[in-house]
């Protein structure tokens, strides 16, 4: 892995999942052309869909702009998200779902898989998530 790799993307959501499908798509290939470890790229992966898949529901409506930061290096992955929608924020911690309950998992989910995960409002509208996977490996 190289010592410090990141990059930016401001992606058009237009109602449609294409645009939502390539951006999951273009974090894993990245994180698997980073040689991050697999354990790592699918709890990453699968927190920023959990994180991407509110923002489009919640942040855009379907229909915005959201921008995603992604950074490696061998002591962590950091991603983030931001969309341009209401500053709607998950209703304090969540300590229990239902178990036939189809909705609110995506915080409990994103919270188990990464080490750090932090919600903010932007005072320009939208909603910021911000996530930190640690290395597991050589602690």
């Amino acid at each position: 892995m190289k010592p410090v790799w990141s990059f930016r993307r401001r992606v058009v959501v237009d109602g449609t999942a294409g645009p939502i499908r390539s951006l999951r798509t273009m974090v894993e290939t990245s994180l698997e052309e980073q040689n991050v470890p697999e354990e790592a790229v699918r709890s990453v992966v699968l927190a920023f869909s959990e994180a991407l898949d509110n923002a489009w529901e919640h942040g855009t409506e379907g229909a915005g702009e959201v921008d995603v930061r992604l950074r490696c290096t061998p002591r962590y992955v950091f991603i983030s998200l931001t969309d341009s929608g209401s500053q709607q924020l998950p209703p304090g911690e969540i300590t229990h779902v239902s178990e036939d309950s189809e909705r609110g998992r995506g915080l409990m989910l994103m919270k188990k898989l990464m080490d750090v995960v932090h919600i903010q409002p932007l005072t320009t509208g939208g909603t910021k998530v911000a996530m930190l996977r640690l290395s597991k490996e050589g602690n």
